[in-house]
C-alpha cells in the first residue's frame, strides 16, 4: 500500500546494504585466497571457486541495487517481496563465504604444545593426515599391566605416585581406570594413574613406573623378603637364631609385601632374630654367630624383625 511504501523503501535499503556487505567480505576472500595462490600455498581449484563465490555475490548485490532503485521509482510491492528474496539468497551466499574464510584459519580445540608438525607451508595435505598433532601437558596418564590378584584389591581414586628417571621426587597422582577385563595376551589387567603436571617434568611416551597403594596396614610387623624361604612342600619358613645362638626354622604366614620388605601374619611375636640373609641352604639347628643389623650395613648381617607400617605396593612400568 501507499502508506507503507516507505517502510518498504527503507528495508530494501537495508537489504542492499547487507548485499554490499556481502560483496566487500567476499571480495576479501578472493584477494586472500589470490595471494596465497601465487605464493604456491592455494590449489587453483580453490581460487577458481572463491572467483565463482565473488560474481555471485557482486551479481546478488546488483540484483539487489536494482530492487531497491524499482521500488522507489515504482513503489510495486510485488517487486518489494522480490528484493526480500534476493535479500535472502544473498544472505546464503555471504554465509558461505564466511564460512570459506573461517576455512582459512586452522584452531586447536584444546591448549597445549605441538609435538609433531609432519606438514610445513607450501605442501599439500592428504585425506586423513595431521596437519599438526597438540598435547595438554597439563595433565598426563600412565598405565601399567598388574596381576589381576593385585588389580582386586585397587579401585578408582587410590594414591598412586609416578616415579621416572631425573625426577627429584615422585608425582602423587590417582587411579582413575581399572578395566574389568584381562589382557588376553599377558592375562593381566591394565591400570590407568592419572597425575598433575603443571612444569612439564612427564614427558609424553617415556617409561616410568608406578606405585599404586591398594592397602595400609599400621604396625605392620614385617622382615627382609630375602629371609623368607619356600619349601618343597610349600611351606614358608623363616630362620630364627635362638638364645642357644643356633638358627631354628619356623613356620610363618606372609601378608602383604612391600619393596624388600614381607609382613609376616602368623608365627612370629616380633621379638626374635630372624636370619636375613644367608638363611637359603642353611640346616635346621645350625650353630651361628648372630650380629645386630646396622643402618648403614643391613645387607649381609642377621635383621631382627620389627612392627612398622606396610602398605600393598603394585609397580610395573609402562
Amino acid at each position: 500500500t501507499a502508506a507503507s511504501l516507505p517502510e518498504e523503501i527503507q528495508k530494501a535499503k537495508f537489504d542492499a546494504q547487507v548485499a554490499k556487505e556481502n560483496l566487500d567480505a567476499t571480495q576479501k576472500v578472493y584477494d586472500s585466497r589470490q595471494e596465497l595462490f601465487k605464493q604456491g600455498a592455494l590449489p587453483r581449484k580453490d581460487l577458481d571457486q572463491a572467483a565463482v563465490n565473488l560474481v555471485q555475490a557482486r551479481s546478488q548485490y546488483e540484483v539487489a541495487q536494482k530492487h531497491l532503485d524499482s521500488l522507489m521509482a515504482v513503489g510495486q510491492h510485488q517487486e518489494l517481496k522480490s528484493a526480500a528474496g534476493q535479500l535472502e539468497s544473498a544472505k546464503g551466499k555471504y554465509m558461505g563465504a564466511a564460512a570459506q574464510l573461517s576455512y582459512s584459519e586452522i584452531r586447536s580445540p584444546i591448549d597445549g604444545w605441538v609435538t609433531d608438525r609432519p606438514l610445513y607451508a607450501g605442501e599439500m595435505p592428504a585425506s586423513g593426515v595431521p596437519l599438526i598433532t597438540v598435547m595438554d601437558l597439563s595433565q598426563v596418564i600412565a598405565r601399567a599391566h598388574i596381576p589381576q590378584e593385585q588389580a582386586a584389591l585397587l579401585k578408582v581414586g587410590d594414591a598412586a605416585t609416578i616415579t621416572a628417571t631425573g625426577l627429584e621426587k615422585p608425582v602423587e597422582g590417582k587411579v582413575t581406570v581399572v578395566s574389568p577385563a584381562l589382557d588376553p595376551n599377558s592375562t593381566t589387567v591394565e591400570v590407568w594413574v592419572q597425575a598433575k603436571n603443571p612444569k612439564q617434568v612427564l614427558k609424553p611416551g617415556s617409561s616410568v613406573q608406578l606405585a599404586m597403594i591398594a592397602e595400609t596396614v599400621p604396625d605392620a610387623l614385617v622382615v627382609p623378603a630375602a629371609a623368607v624361604l619356600t619349601g618343597p612342600d610349600g611351606a614358608t619358613t623363616v630362620m630364627v637364631v635362638g638364645s642357644d645362638n643356633r638358627a631354628h626354622q619356623k613356620t610363618v604366614k606372609t601378608g602383604i609385601k612391600q619393596g624388600d620388605d614381607v609382613q609376616i601374619v602368623d608365627g612370629l611375636k616380633g621379638d626374635e632374630k630372624v636370619v636375613a640373609t644367608g638363611a637359603y641352604g642353611l640346616p635346621d639347628n645350625t650353630k651361628v654367630t648372630a650380629e645386630e643389623a646396622k643402618e648403614a650395613e643391613k645387607e649381609g648381617a642377621d635383621k631382627p624383625s620389627g612392627e612398622k607400617p606396610a602398605a600393598k605396593e603394585d609397580k610395573d612400568e609402562k
